[in-house]
């Protein structure tokens, strides 16, 4: 049994493995513990349980408005998922569905309602992402692109650093940031092998600057993290009557915010790691370019994804009204939505065969060498993509957390609840400057200790409600805080790119925390201003 396997074992797993391994008929000892801490956190669901019936009792005995009856029941569900999310002693995929059981029981708001906001245009949307996003990681098209820039941007190491994050920050906006962080690896690692041991603080600067990247890049498109798929839902559900918003505008507003964040990052790092540094590094690309021959010419496979991308991004940032141009959709299919147009696009390469499949005479065109159809460890497959190799890589707790989300907004709403914080926040004084900076500055804190999509279900209702009734913009104040929920970049476990470069080994927390905390108050002082 690995490590791994141990943790994923409940307490009372463990006992009844003991126990038939020791073959007696006596139950096992209680175990022992250390300290009160350590029982606590064996007890921790227990715990979450009390509180949360003791956060229910509380709420229900309280009326925060005689005019809200609801109100405080809307805040006892709110404060009981928060709970649950923060502790997370139950997967967030679990705990998203509390709120179609909580809101009826407590006479907030029906099932159908609240189904009706589970599954939207939103979870479509991801699911064409996510195709899209695996057909380019099975052929190995990130890897070819990865390469591609990096084997383009020369030997000075402020170049080769630019090319490693231009390649990440730009495959972020279409592949999950987690995927990207993770296919980026061997790669960095390939690269960092070359580089001798006092090279060691830039090595460290190397594999962060990846990590950030991904959830920089992840800001730009819709499709790029899971919290502006929130913010998608979320608008829906607040402003029911206005039209889906465009994929093309989401993209004008979030993509120069993540340029500027980018070229921050790398100029930061650039300036300490590389310019001011007395000894020069000196690198060797020798290895991208040996990894760019072995992957030879493009195959039919990875033509056939590019192809599909470019048409899909191309399809998505034309199908709303651009300025005088009034978009395919009203002369084609108005009744088209992003999530439609990404299946549209994706689904035919389940039907697409692969170029194994093609006629001798379409394989003679192509070249043969293009139509190998390999993948590692497994023989050649029929499609482009397949359900084998599609559900296996589908990040579905994804799916359900939109849900999740979206019903808490709705109950948050409808009980009343968002309207009475609303009017409480909104007697805070100062401009329109400062509570934007409040807000950022709150939910840069929380979302580096939750997760950034639960931290976007929590606070992007109540914050659009506040700022309407101060008479800013809501759906600019809920964008606000959307993109901050992505401003994690103190803790390993703030996001899962974090994760995957502390699994390196070669990053301490302390440093991690030291250079994130700085990056977190640039992008805090960058969003606030723009």
């Amino acid at each position: 049994m690995t490590f791994a396997d141990e943790k994923m074992m409940h307490p009372e797993d463990i006992e009844v493995e003991q126990f038939s391994e020791a073959g007696k008929s006596e139950a096992p000892a209680e175990p022992k513990y250390d300290t009160v801490m350590d029982k606590l956190a064996y007890h921790k669901k227990g715990v979450v349980v009390l509180l949360s019936a003791l956060i229910l009792i509380i709420c229900l005995s309280v009326d925060l408005d005689e005019q809200r009856p609801l109100a405080s029941r809307g805040l006892a569900v709110l404060l009981i998922v928060a709970l649950w999310w923060l502790t997370e002693v139950l997967p967030l995929t679990v705990s998203s569905l509390f709120p179609i059981v909580l809101y009826p029981l407590l006479a907030v708001a029906t099932p159908g309602a609240l189904a009706s906001k589970f599954f939207g245009g939103t979870s479509f949307l991801f699911i064409g992402g996510f195709i899209i996003g695996l057909a380019i990681e099975r052929w190995g098209l990130h890897i070819r692109i990865i390469c591609f820039v990096v084997c383009n941007t020369g030997k000075r190491p402020e170049a080769l650093l630019a090319g490693f994050m231009i390649a990440v920050w730009a495959l972020s906006m279409w592949i999950s940031n987690t995927a990207t962080a993770v296919c980026m690896m061997p790669v960095v690692h390939s690269f960092l092998k070359q580089l001798p041991d006092e090279y060691a603080s830039f090595k460290s600067a190397v594999l962060l600057a990846v990590g950030w990247s991904a959830s920089i890049g992840g800001i730009a498109t819709p499709v790029g993290t899971p919290t502006n798929g929130i913010f998608l839902d979320q608008y829906q559900v607040l402003w029911p009557g206005a039209s889906e918003f465009p994929f093309a505008k989401f993209v004008f507003i979030a993509l120069p915010l993540s340029v500027i964040l980018i070229f921050m990052l790398w100029f930061a790092i650039s300036a300490y790691f590389v310019w001011f540094r007395k000894e020069k590094i000196v690198i060797d690309t020798e290895v991208f370019h040996q990894m760019r021959r072995e992957l030879g010419p493009m195959s039919f496979e990875q033509i056939v994804v590019s192809i599909d991308l470019v048409i899909l991004v191309l399809l998505w940032f034309t199908a709303a009204p651009i300025g005088d141009f009034s978009g395919w959709k009203v002369h084609v299919a108005e009744n088209l939505n992003s999530g439609s147009i990404g299946l549209l696009v994706t689904l035919p390469l389940f039907i697409v065969p692969c170029g194994s499949q093609l006629p001798k005479i379409v394989k003679k065109y192509l070249g043969e060498s293009r139509c190998g159809s390999k993948i590692e460890g497994k023989k050649p497959p029929m499609h482009i993509l397949d359900w084998d190799s599609v559900k296996g890589g589908f990040s579905w707790e994804i799916l359900f957390v939109f849900g999740g989300g979206a019903m808490l907004a709705y109950g948050t709403v409808a009980s009343g609840l968002a309207g009475w914080i609303a009017e409480q926040l909104s007697e805070v004084g100062g401009g329109e400057f400062g509570f934007v900076l409040i807000v950022s500055c709150v939910v840069c804190m929380v979302t580096e200790v939750v997760s950034n999509t639960s931290t976007m279900s929590i606070f992007g209702a109540i914050i659009a409600a506040t700022a309407s009734l101060k008479g800013f913009n809501g759906v600019q104040m809920m964008m606000g805080v959307c993109f901050t929920a992505s401003f994690c970049f103190m803790l390993p476990t703030a996001t899962p790119p974090n994760m995957v470069v502390y699994a390196t080994g070669l990053i301490k927390v302390r440093e991690m925390a030291k250079m994130g905390a700085l990056l977190d108050l640039i992008a805090i002082f960058v969003g606030t201003c723009y």
